[in-house]
């Protein structure tokens, strides 16, 4: 291998090390801000953590517990299963009036915990996120395509390195202009 070949080649290597270094940022942002901002607690971990500020919580409404009557809805939420939630949580939403607010029915609510008087106050309800689908087809889909990159510019380079060794590559030299039917003196047609 010519050292003109090996550069080549290492400036390839190089430049996918700078690309897989910055998806791994990426990646690890993404992982920093799921923990932030999306990632929610069950019941039992709310009242083991008792956090200070505001908390996602994912739960299931108990069936016969919510009064849609009352201006702030009060009701119980368990655990994500409705046979392993044994631990339950008195939870009062005090956000604008929602269609997702239903018994039975498995939600995350943002809001605070008051410990003193052991109860829930959700300011926001939203559906349960399917992060780990989503995620996992990002990865399906970009993995392949950047190995597949990876491996067509490493071969477009080989390729270019074999056609300059071989002996019917010439570059252009002062050739004249070329002439004949359709053609200008100028060379152009």
């Amino acid at each position: 291998m010519k050292l003109g070949e090996r550069q080549s080649l290492r400036q390839i290597y190089f430049r996918w090390t700078i690309i897989l270094i910055m998806v791994t940022f990426i990646f690890a942002f993404a992982i920093f801000r799921y923990n932030r901002e999306v990632a929610a607690i069950s019941p039992e971990a709310l009242l083991r953590i008792r956090p200070d500020g505001m908390v996602r919580v994912l739960g299931r409404v108990v069936a016969g517990t919510l009064n849609k009557q009352e201006s702030a809805p009060v009701f119980v939420l368990s655990g994500e299963s409705m046979i392993d939630g044994q631990t339950k949580i008195v939870v009062r939403y005090i956000g604008k009036p929602d269609d997702n607010l239903r018994e039975l029915k498995l939600l995350v609510f943002s809001g605070f915990f008051d410990p003193g008087k052991m109860e829930f106050t959700a300011q926001k309800i939203s559906p349960v996120p399917n992060i780990g689908f989503i995620a996992s087809a990002y990865l399906l889909s970009l993995l392949p395509l950047m190995l597949f990159l990876f491996n067509m510019e490493r071969r477009l380079i080989q390729l270019s390195i074999l056609i300059k060794e071989e002996k019917g590559y010439q570059p252009a030299t002062d050739s004249p202009p070329l002439q004949g039917e359709g053609y200008g003196g100028d060379g152009l047609k």
